[in-house]
């Protein structure tokens, strides 16, 4: 294996599921100035190819997918120049599948490509040049979707942030365990209590962009600056995973509008708190609000006052926010009761608590024979399940259907979540993994 660089922070060998702790994190909101700042699809994407061209040295390349033409050739171009270009994919959640082209293409030239480490999703999406800048994102290298999603990017040039950036880039290229410390820079695993405490800062405004809602911490953290008078908006894509979510925070008073698939895709993960005119703190990353990327996920993100993002993502989210449909705090989007109403269906045979490594099963009744039924099973660390068995099954023609699967023997001890959809509904149960 290559390995490039000092690796004075690893503290073991081993893998990398620890929290990267912020240096400042005793202070509120420790902020790093940034140079200059992408919107996406505005932008483009050129700032990235004459960065990876203005290389001398080195390219260091982390990204969950990789699915850009340009940008490979681009590598291996400079590393054919003889810079020394490293390129680290994710592996976990199918990432071997997804990425296998470029893979294939990088390690066939004199790019250094590896895989992440396996048992741990690398979501963060960021570029080294030259030891000397660090260009973060929220958006994945995927050429075919650069058209139609909202996404940023930025440039970093402070020295402590491009130095935490390329040691931790160094460990998880290495496949070691590090804890980075830098001013503004959010990592995760471990970056709730800073996107939260972000959140608890506002005193007058609050805007919100992201792809997930499904964060217990962060969904109560917007509840609460809406009850303090604070001005709360919040703008996703339209989607049936987030409606209840959704439709909570807009009973507390938060200002929910989701756009249309007619629309551009929001796969940002913003966060704008007091801003106006250019001054206020902004919150730009790869952490959607999820249990598992502020939780297990690698993933990076920089808060600053530098009122070239500030403006950037104020106007860009407002705009977003105008062309959304409200969330009305009355939906009806909760999922239907778990017992058998009229229509409904019913959960006729489950366990509810069970041990990594044995077989489980779940048994329900649709009132409509020959239906298609849906299982999926999110785990305790917020994973969804890819256990054989799960997924689509027809029922019986009296409507019964029953799946059967293996709880992981590796699987996390916690409480998991059982969601069935027919076309009758949806119906969830949560059971324990002891």
């Amino acid at each position: 294996m290559f390995v490039r660089g000092t690796l004075g922070t690893l503290l073991m060998a081993g893998m990398t599921n620890v929290p990267l702790v912020n240096a400042d994190a005793e202070s509120a909101h420790a902020t790093s100035p940034v140079v200059d700042v992408w919107t996406e699809p505005a932008d483009g994407y050129g700032f990235l190819d004459s960065a990876i061209a203005s290389a001398h040295h080195s390219i260091d390349l982390s990204m969950y997918e990789l699915s850009d033409a340009t940008i490979e050739h681009e590598l291996i171009a400079r590393a054919d120049a003889g810079v020394d270009v490293r390129v680290l994919l994710n592996a976990d959640y199918e990432g071997t599948t997804h990425n296998a082209g470029s893979y294939a293409l990088l390690h066939e030239s004199r790019v250094h490509v590896e895989w992440a480490p396996s048992d741990q999703i690398f979501h963060a999406k960021y570029v080294v040049i030259d030891s000397r800048v660090t260009y973060i994102g929220t958006g994945n290298l995927e050429s075919y979707d650069y058209s139609s999603t909202r996404d940023f990017w930025l440039e970093d040039a402070r020295r402590a942030d491009v130095d935490a950036t390329s040691s931790t880039f160094d460990a998880d290229f290495a496949h070691a365990e590090v804890t980075s410390q830098a001013g503004g820079l959010v990592w995760s695993p471990g970056s709730t209590s800073a996107l939260v405490g972000l959140i608890d800062s506002a005193k007058r405004s609050l805007l919100v962009e992201n792809e997930e809602m499904d964060s217990t911490s962060i969904e109560s953290a917007l509840r609460s600056a809406a009850r303090r008078g604070v001005l709360v908006k919040v703008v996703m894509t339209e989607s049936s995973s987030w409606r209840t979510a959704l439709a909570s925070l807009a009973s507390s008073g938060v200002h929910v509008r989701v756009l249309g698939s007619s629309l551009v895709y929001v796969h940002a993960k913003v966060i704008c708190v007091d801003c106006v005119g250019g001054v206020g703190t902004v919150f730009i990353g790869s952490e959607n609000f999820s249990t598992s990327s502020l939780s297990y996920n690698r993933e990076l993100g920089v808060i600053t006052t530098t009122p070239k993002a500030v403006r950037a993502v104020d106007s860009t989210v407002n705009g977003d926010y105008a062309l959304g449909a409200t969330v009305s705090p009355t939906s009806t989007n909760a999922p239907p009761p778990s017992t058998n109403a009229g229509s409904r269906i019913t959960v006729t045979s489950f366990e509810h608590s069970i041990s990594p490594g044995d077989e489980d099963s779940l048994s329900i009744h649709a009132p409509k024979g020959d239906d298609s039924c849906d299982l999926a099973i999110t785990l305790p660390s917020g994973y969804q399940s890819q256990s054989r068995g799960l997924g689509t099954a027809r029922a019986n023609g009296a409507g019964d259907v029953t799946w059967t699967w293996e709880i992981g023997p590796s699987t996390d001890r916690g409480s998991a979540l059982a969601t069935v959809t027919c076309s009758a509904g949806t119906v969830r149960r949560s059971f324990t993994i002891r």
